[in-house]
């Protein structure tokens, strides 16, 4: 059960993150993923178990052979043939993505702390990004314990992609 189900009993779409469609409403934008990547790159051992904590499951370790590029480059709907929102995501931050109940469980202790601190929020069309300090173990009571791991990285840098085609949404 969320710890915030209280909140959403009333409500008939329980995801916090999503809105009716003006356009046309009977399409609903939701969350795919959300991707945590740390902050601070170069301490990577401690960077990769700080994620594993909040997550709740463990990286898997892929062998990749020297000739395999480091990244890959992603469109956020590659049926659709549109160039926009094209980038580039390391192996580090796909290995990072949340889906299913680890997101849903995530997004409501993510809502949670971030409605108590006072963080800049970026909104685009289609990813919500945002960084996540070290103080947000400080406010789950689930990360108290690994206080000590948490302080040597610098915070993660959170991206939630949702299947919404413009700002307003």
């Amino acid at each position: 059960m969320f710890p915030l189900h209280f909140h959403y009993e009333d409500v008939s779409r329980q995801d916090p993150l999503l809105k009716p469609n003006h356009a046309n409403v009977m399409e609903v934008p939701g969350s795919f993923e959300i991707r945590l990547v740390p902050t601070d790159d170069f301490r990577i051992q401690f960077s990769k178990l700080a994620m594993e904590i909040p997550r709740g499951q463990r990286f898997i370790q892929t062998q990749r052979g020297p000739y395999f590029q480091a990244g890959k480059s992603f469109r956020s709907n590659p049926f659709s043939g549109s160039e926009k929102d094209t980038g580039y995501v390391s192996d580090f931050a796909r290995q990072s993505a949340l889906r299913g109940h680890g997101m849903s469980h995530f997004l409501v202790r993510i809502s949670t702390v971030m409605s108590m601190l006072d963080s800049p929020v970026e909104i685009r069309e289609n990813p919500i990004k945002f960084s996540m300090e070290t103080e947000f173990c400080e406010f789950s009571p689930e990360l108290e314990d690994y206080f000590e791991i948490f302080e040597h990285i610098g915070g993660f840098n959170v991206t939630i992609v949702t299947s919404a085609n413009t700002k307003d949404e």
